[in-house]
């Protein structure tokens, strides 16, 4: 009897233990990657307006949402975004263009007025893969406030994972923005000069 009283004993300390344990803390990870210097000092060359990121409904999450075989997702509650998927993806392609096109994105920087260019951003599909790739399908439209008209535009992006972490994963999909944001600026560049670039038609 005394034995099974103790026996019962040890078994409540252990769930006393248990039940009062800290739960895992969630990784954080960002789509910003490495900001670098400035290539020159001086006045942006042009004022960017980047309207808020469209994001299949699936993914407007703070969660790491992966693609399971057939029709399965997953999302990843210990992995997460340090903010909405759509508000990083805004950050990260907004840093992206200014970078490249020397500009500042006034949705950013708090100016008033009148951008030079509005570009508008909607994904269709961004799928990831544990061990795999991403892929994202977009469109995006480049409008300068001058003309009646933009550039409409569509483009399929993928990069592997360069492992099976999710941190791989991560930086599969900085990739991919970094993909997306060169196309763009390129779409930018050729409406300045006033021809349409290669992946684009007139809207």
């Amino acid at each position: 009897m005394k034995h099974i009283v103790l026996t019962m004993a040890a078994v409540a300390g252990l769930s006393g233990v248990y039940g009062c344990a800290t739960p895992p803390v969630p990784r954080i990870y960002t789509l910003q990657g490495e900001m670098p210097a400035p290539a020159s000092d001086g006045a942006p060359d042009m004022v960017i307006e980047l309207t808020p990121v469209a994001l299949p409904e699936r993914l407007r999450r703070r969660q790491i949402v992966v693609r399971q075989d057939g029709a399965q997702v997953q999302m990843l509650e210990q992995h997460r975004w340090s903010a909405s998927l759509g508000d990083e993806m805004q950050d990260a392609l907004s840093s992206a263009l200014q970078r490249r096109l020397r500009a500042v994105d006034m949705a950013r920087g708090g100016i008033a007025g009148k951008p030079d260019y509005r570009i508008s951003v909607e994904f269709s599909r961004l799928d990831a893969r544990l061990g795999g790739a991403v892929q994202a399908e977009a469109a995006w439209s480049v409008k300068p406030t001058a003309a009646t008209a933009a550039q409409v535009c569509l483009g399929r992006f993928e990069q592997q994972a360069s492992g099976a972490e999710v941190s791989d994963v991560v930086a599969a999909h900085q990739r991919v923005v970094a993909q997306l944001a060169d196309a763009i600026a390129a779409s930018v560049r050729a409406a300045a000069d006033g021809v349409l670039a290669s992946s684009c038609s007139a809207g």
